[in-house]
């Protein structure tokens, strides 16, 4: 059975916006002072780029969850933020429940990392209740690497002890995935996304009050956007482009 772990709740919000209102929403973030940029953004700035590798199983079960709209659900990835080797990798779980979310990560090598998504046992001993949390799942699911989604983030952080952030994400892309953790050779537009930036507000405790502030001066729609979910329709469209240029095996839709 996967281990009980620590939950540590938050809500988590998304919209969609056009890049030039995305534009002047982050020049206002940047003007209030409520934010600052994510420590990790590239030479100071909010920005850094994502690459997520999603397991799912051979039929598909969690991208299906997904595409239900199951009010509790969860996906599980690899996630780096380079592809320089040596670099770290991690290991994530994220459920879902309604609005609220929580999130476990593990912290690995890329050696190791690439071991643990092909379900194949770690040289070292060392383990973890994320780390024990993920290999469960990918051993009772039956999971295996099945889809890369990439994207350009600009990150905010701020509030008491960091708890709120907001998030910007655009140049959304995916690919077939490489078992190794390499990059892809080649990367597609996710068409969904064209024009268009994901913001995303994240929180824990109460809503704070200039959220609310930001949400009517910029007339924010809510509107759920999966990268997981749209990097999978991509990719396994068989009149797509994807699979007309890599065919239906590269994909996983034969094996």
């Amino acid at each position: 059975m996967t281990k009980a772990v620590q939950r540590k709740y938050r809500f988590e919000i998304k919209y969609r916006m056009d890049v030039d209102s995305a534009a002047a929403l982050r020049r206002w973030i940047q003007g209030t002072g409520h934010l600052a940029p994510d420590a990790f953004g590239e030479g100071g700035s909010a920005a850094y780029n994502v690459h997520s590798l999603y397991l799912d199983s051979a039929d598909w079960v969690i991208y299906r969850e997904t595409r239900a709209g199951l009010q509790q659900r969860y996906k599980v990835r690899a996630r780096c933020y380079n592809w320089g080797s040596p670099r770290k990798v991690f290991l994530e779980v994220k459920h879902r429940a309604n609005e609220s979310m929580w999130k476990t990560r593990a912290e690995l090598g890329l050696a190791d990392a690439v071991r643990v998504i092909n379900g194949e046992p770690l040289e070292s001993t060392a383990t973890s209740d994320a780390m024990e949390n993920f290999r469960g799942l990918v051993d009772r699911r039956h999971l295996f690497p099945r889809c890369w989604v990439s994207y350009r983030r600009h990150a905010y952080v701020g509030g008491v002890r960091d708890l709120v952030r907001v998030t910007f994400d655009s140049r959304i892309v995916a690919a077939p995935p490489t078992c190794d953790l390499t990059e892809p050779p080649k990367w597609f537009t996710v068409p969904e996304s064209a024009g268009i930036e994901i913001l995303e507000l994240k929180y824990s405790g109460s809503y704070p009050s200039w959220i609310a502030e930001m949400v009517r001066r910029f007339d924010l729609e809510r509107k759920a956007f999966s990268k997981f979910r749209y990097g999978i329709d991509l990719i396994t469209d068989p009149e797509g482009a994807v699979v007309r240029e890599l065919g239906p095996v590269a994909v996983g839709m034969t094996q």
